[in-house]
């Protein structure tokens, strides 16, 4: 005879969790909820009543309402915005630790911030990184972004051109073909971003890439600067409780061709990025030896891993 071992009826999943502040399905207005073994997402308010699962037996924690999100992300329409947070507005003294680890690129050293509210059962599995040549790209150029003096951020898109060395029936027969060391097939170059939107409040700077069925035939990539002096370097700012709902700076991975999205500020560059469905953040790794600068640094990565640990929650499959 089978034997099973009786469920927790009390067991939360992600007890503990201070990221999930209440009813992610509900921004506006934070309610206490578990999750139990089974996935379901009970709120505390009604267990005691009721004990009924949100949302039927197929809710799962941290889905947001889908139709809201597909209509969002799949409106190819709807213009696409980044974000920085302004340092007023800065908090970065609670939530979840910061989940860094350190990675090679292109022979430099980077830092890698990675989602804490990962679950790889309900990832989406997607992936959009970029390669080392769009990192060696912006490396470059990011002075046609950068804003060390302005007062609104300035941003490009990251093109690709594909490059063909073979041979054509049509080439003149005398022509002289000169011969290409490692010869690579794609090109990548930068295209400043004209006749944009830019914003700013108390609480957030914004520019807007416009419309992503409007961009320029190849983009791979978006990047944008932060206003250095103002920003909290490269965090951006997240509120889907404001109208419209401000994604920050993973807008352009969201839908269905995602692409990573450079930020510029105080001379680095960093990268939202989705690999194998995580939402991560990567940035060049410094020694900081002045104290000042070391605490202000860790601030602004705690600032980055919350924001992470929010938006993963709009990188999760569709639940049948």
């Amino acid at each position: 005879m089978e034997s099973r071992m009786a469920k927790d009826p009390k067991y939360d999943r992600y007890a503990g969790m201070v990221t999930l502040p209440g009813d992610p399905l509900n921004p506006r207005k934070p309610r206490p909820f578990r999750v139990d073994e089974d996935g379901n997402v009970i709120y505390l308010d009604e267990e005691a009543g009721r004990a009924r699962p949100a949302g039927g037996a197929n809710a799962r924690a941290g889905i947001l309402d889908w139709d809201e999100l597909d209509r969002r992300a799949g409106e190819r329409s709807a213009p696409l915005t980044a974000t920085a947070v302004r340092g007023s507005a800065a908090k970065g003294d609670k939530g979840s630790d910061v989940v860094r680890t350190r990675k090679t690129i292109g022979g430099s050293d980077y830092y890698v911030i990675n989602a804490n509210t990962y679950d790889p059962a309900l990832s989406n599995g997607v992936t959009s990184i970029p390669n080392e040549d769009m990192i060696s790209i912006w490396n470059t150029h990011k002075n046609q972004v950068a804003v060390k003096g302005g007062k609104v951020e300035k941003g490009a898109y990251t093109i690709a051109l594909p490059i063909d060395f073979s041979v054509k029936t049509d080439d003149p027969p005398n022509e002289r073909n000169l011969s290409l060391l490692n010869p690579k097939p794609t090109m990548y170059y930068p295209l400043p971003v004209i006749n944009t939107k830019t914003g700013s409040t108390d609480q957030v700077d914004t520019f807007s890439f416009g419309r992503p069925n409007e961009w320029p035939i190849g983009t791979v990539g978006l990047s944008h600067g932060h206003i250095d002096g103002t920003s909290e370097g490269m965090a951006d700012y997240y509120d889907l409780s404001a109208d419209p709902k401000i994604y920050g700076d993973i807008g352009s991975l969201l839908g269905n061709d995602p692409v990573p999205t450079a930020t510029v500020s105080e001379g680095d560059v960093g990268w939202h990025q989705l690999e194998n469905g995580r939402l991560q953040f990567v940035y060049p790794a410094r020694e900081l030896l002045e104290e000042n600068e070391a605490k202000r640094a860790a601030k602004r990565a705690k600032m980055i891993q919350e924001n992470l640990d929010r938006q993963q929650l709009l990188f999760q499959r569709k639940m049948p």
